[in-house]
């Protein structure tokens, strides 16, 4: 994880009204094609990052499975959706491969620090447990400093799981690695990755398999920390670390709010999280950079890792709805510069990952499992039964928003009268025609709001699809921003506590005036033709 946060700026609690005019709610301006729209993504953009040392918490073992989790894979991949797996995170620093091991064993201190995750064929195996297509990134040790250890687990994914492995990543966030082993120097770290990276793909092109390109690494994996050792894209391209083209893409992890220590914990709050303005900003000089030198060398560039408080999460923030729209939000002012991809990071709380850290695991050490997740894969102690977060609505409303191959996507003004602070449009296009559109209303709503907040939007004017009727409407939606009960939030009037769906599906239709209401605290999907889950 990351630990960068926004800077301390004062935000004005500001409403998202659209104020109708004598001609009716006002309208969004939003181009008929798609030029100027993003690169084509794939269903495959909104992806995961699990920490390696809490595997079989939320995926069980190959011969028994965790149900939520799979459960709530498999309704991504029923709404369109099909998330690349990167089991990574700071503990893919401590792995080592042993064919001698049954499950994922996790070594840690009596507080809970892990210090070494052992993995063996087994947690290999249980890859063929994720829905059919599932690719995976093989993640490699660089934290010990051990070519063996390294070398190992690539040839261990490759041994055990050829059809896979999509890709190989080398270390995770070295801008946290120990000060002295490049002593600030980007140059001494290229060198290593290099004699690395050469040394793997001697022996995995002695294994003879000829599935993986030559540009089979992914680079950086850096956080935008100032740590002294700058190793982002902008640094490592001109220092020569594709020099033998075996870069496939660039790597950069963003998290935008910490509860690493009180003075960044006191910032991370739901106001700030749903400030459109202030997301915009982070991405736009902290990440935007060293995404557009990658652009710019010809590599597709990804967030590898990412979520919105590092430090395993602000509870009562990062578990309510709140989450769900700050990841709908951040996902697509991502696929809007271009990013290939998103992995949103899922894992439990890392003991000793800071001193004065605000989250800490449960009695004994045991998994406190991280609050921006969205699902507490187990029962505990700490954070009471398995069962979904409301935050895992953003992944149906990914799933559907991406379904279709090749769609890109554009942010739009908003309407009249609307603060761009707390509100955001995009049009999403397929084979240069209007295919959806999404608003989002960020106003945080509460329990004891005096007002809604509502945006009326008017749509008059734009044409979809011919071969539709109407425009139908999915809502992604709460009673108020912070609960936190699964059960209360829905998407398509469906609530998902343990996976599965309850209730009946409800696509709602625009009416003859073309005007789409969004709450506060509400997101909507307006689809432009009958290509429709559920429909």
């Amino acid at each position: 994880m990351g630990f960068l946060s926004l800077a301390a700026i004062p935000f004005l609690a500001t409403t998202a009204y659209a104020h109708p005019t004598t001609t009716g709610a006002p309208a969004l301006s939003i181009p008929e094609t798609a030029a100027g729209a993003s690169i084509p993504h794939t269903n495959s953009f909104a992806s995961f990052s699990f920490e390696p040392a809490f595997w079989v918490e939320f995926f069980g073992n190959a011969t028994n499975p965790n149900n939520l989790t799979f459960s709530v894979l498999s309704r991504i991949h029923e709404h369109g959706g099909s998330p690349v797996i990167r089991p990574g995170g700071i503990t893919m620093d401590s792995m080592i491969f042993d064919p001698s091991v049954g499950d994922v064993v996790r070594t840690t201190s009596p507080k809970g620090g892990v210090y070494r995750t052992t993995v063996g064929p087994g947690y290999y195996k249980s890859w063929s447990n994720f829905p059919s297509g599932t690719r995976f990134i093989s993640t490699l040790n660089f934290g010990n400093e051990s070519l063996e250890i390294a070398r190992d687990l690539a040839v261990a994914s490759v041994t055990y799981q050829p059809d896979k492995v999509t890709f190989f990543e080398l270390g995770n966030e070295p801008t946290n690695y120990d000060r002295n082993r490049w002593k600030y120097s980007t140059d001494a770290y290229v060198a290593e990755w290099k004699e690395y990276t050469a040394s793997i793909d001697a022996a995995l092109n002695a294994l003879n398999d000829t599935s993986f390109p030559k540009e089979r690494w992914w680079a950086s994996s850096a956080t935008t920390d100032n740590s002294g050792l700058e190793v982002r894209p902008a640094a490592l391209i001109p220092a020569g670390i594709d020099s033998e083209n075996q870069v496939g893409l660039y790597s950069i992890h963003s998290y935008g709010f910490s509860t690493c220590d009180p003075k960044r914990a006191a910032l991370a709050t739901t106001e700030n999280i749903l400030n459109h303005t202030e997301l915009v900003r982070y991405c736009d000089e902290e990440i935007y950079p060293s995404a557009r030198a990658a652009l710019d060398a010809g590599n597709e560039w990804n967030i590898g890792e990412f979520n919105s408080v590092s430090c395993a999460g602000r509870p009562n923030v990062t578990d309510t709805f709140a989450q769900a729209l700050w990841v709908v939000d951040s996902e697509l002012i991502y696929a809007t510069r271009n990013a290939s991809a998103t992995h949103l990071h899922q894992g439990a709380t890392l003991a000793l990952q800071s001193n004065d850290q605000l989250n800490t695991p449960g009695a004994n050490g045991s998994p406190g499992y991280s609050t921006y997740s969205m699902l507490y894969p187990r029962d505990s102690d700490l954070r009471g039964p398995a069962r979904t977060l409301p935050s895992f609505l953003a992944q149906l409303f990914m799933a559907e928003a991406f379904a279709v191959a090749g769609t890109r996507v554009r942010a739009l003004e908003p309407p009249m009268g609307v603060s761009s602070e707390r509100f955001a449009a995009y049009a999403f296009y397929v084979e240069d025609r209007l295919d959806k559109l999404a608003l989002v209303n960020m106003q945080p709503y509460y329990a004891n709001s005096t007002g809604d907040f509502s945006v009326d939007v008017s749509l008059d004017g734009i044409s979809g699809s011919e071969e539709t009727d109407c425009l139908r409407v999915k809502r992604m939606t709460a009673p108020y921003v912070n609960t936190g009960n699964s059960s209360l939030s829905s998407w398509a009037g469906q609530s998902f506590p343990l996976g599965e769906p309850v209730g009946d599906m409800a696509i709602e239709t625009v009416g003859e005036d073309n005007v789409v209401s969004v709450r506060g605290s509400e997101a909507v999907l307006v689809f432009f033709s009958d290509n429709v889950y559920g429909l």
